[in-house]
């Protein structure tokens, strides 16, 4: 993967990103909060209002996230040889697939069937198992994989995020809580995705260990803190967890970017 190529993808995640959040807040205000209340208290999703609009909101903090982080990517990493940063992008851009949660409110108000409720919540696994999966990959440069085989493993993580987003079964096609459906065997793809996140953590702290830069440290725990602040934003209805979540994002964002950028600066 070439770092022009690099740097296309980066502007690519930004329009993409940026598009769906865009897509998605107008389609909502077309909707109208009449026809949100009307889908609410119909017993779409949770009946208690706070926490109904909370699950959105939270979808478009990960929206917004995804577009600001890979806009600010594109603008100031767009030529960076750290082929972990572009992972990283990867994985925030996987965010923006949390914007189906609106989808499917919208596919609500104009009574769709059921198989567009599967089809909205495999778009989100999608993005879910894809951007873990990316976490992994973008380590494994960290730990001695040669940056020539950045597209093969690019690849690779679509493919794996699109396999387990298709095979995971759904126990309902019909939305939840959470406006997706409800997935079968859930607690064991909440471990995958946990193992996944474990495992480039790893690899952060055998880089680490191995040249001695406190870097890939600060890195490993700032990549700690987003997977943990992106969990909570889209598992939790609460307003506390979801504003202590957005700041918590941000910060081990900074830390995570800053920790590689300055470690190539100097390469």
């Amino acid at each position: 993967m070439t770092i022009k190529l690099r740097g296309r993808l980066f502007w690519g995640f930004c329009a993409l990103s940026t598009s769906s959040f865009v897509l998605a807040g107008s389609a909502l205000w077309v909707s109208g909060f009449e026809h949100l209340e009307r889908l609410r208290s119909s017993g779409f999703g949770r009946a208690d209002p706070l926490a109904f609009y909370m699950v959105l909101a939270a979808a478009g903090a990960s929206g917004l996230y995804a577009a600001i982080l890979t806009g600010l990517v594109a603008l100031r990493s767009g030529k960076t040889v750290s082929v972990e940063i572009f992972f990283f992008a990867l994985w925030a851009f996987c965010q923006s697939f949390e914007l189906s949660k609106a989808g499917s409110l919208i596919l609500g108000t104009h009574g769709a069937s059921s198989v567009s409720f599967e089809l909205v919540t495999r778009i989100a696994l999608f993005g879910r198992y894809a951007g873990t999966i990316a976490l992994f990959s973008g380590s494994l440069f960290s730990v001695g994989l040669k940056q020539e085989r950045g597209m093969p493993v690019l690849t690779t993580t679509l493919m794996a995020g699109l396999l387990f987003a298709s095979i995971q079964p759904l126990n309902s096609v019909f939305p939840g809580a959470d406006f997706l459906a409800d997935r079968g065997m859930e607690s064991l793809a909440g471990v995958f995705v946990v193992a996944v996140a474990a495992m480039a953590v790893v690899n952060y702290l055998i880089a680490w260990r191995s040249g001695k830069d406190r870097a890939y440290l600060s890195a490993g725990v700032g990549l700690i803190v987003c997977v943990a602040a992106s969990s909570m934003l889209r598992a939790s209805p609460s307003l506390w967890m979801t504003v202590l979540s957005v700041p918590a994002l941000a910060g081990g964002t900074w830390l995570h970017l800053k920790s590689l950028h300055d470690y190539y600066l100097w390469r």
